[in-house]
């Protein structure tokens, strides 16, 4: 069986590391985008579908193009498309059929996928 990571895990765990980067807590970003904590909690961890406003107003807040995130979401994507054992899945697809990685997992796949071979 595959393990399973969203789209929206991924686009969710590249503004979580930027933000933790920066050194800012959810509840600036919050404040900063009108976004509840609850709701950029949930988005971050990929168990909320982002939508095209979403993004844009959390990538102002952190500083970042919205084109990066998606640049870097792409990368890993890619980077788990060559792993047999994980398949990258729309949110729909996921909520269906079986167990889905979020967080420091996904954190941790790509970090491994990405630096294979150096």
């Amino acid at each position: 069986m595959h393990q399973q990571i969203t789209y929206n895990g991924l686009v969710g765990f590249e503004l979580e590391k930027i933000r933790k980067e920066l050194g800012m807590e959810q509840s600036e970003v919050s404040v900063a985008t009108g976004i509840s904590q609850p709701v950029l909690s949930r988005l971050e961890k990929g168990k909320a579908m982002i939508t095209i406003d979403q993004l844009f107003v959390i990538c102002g807040a952190l500083g970042v193009k919205p084109e990066d995130i998606i640049s870097k979401t792409s990368k890993g994507v890619e980077a788990f498309s060559t792993e047999e054992a994980v398949k990258v899945t729309t949110t729909k697809e996921a909520s269906t059929s079986g167990a889905i990685l979020t967080g420091a997992a996904i954190g941790a796949l790509l970090t491994l996928f990405l630096t294979k071979g150096k």
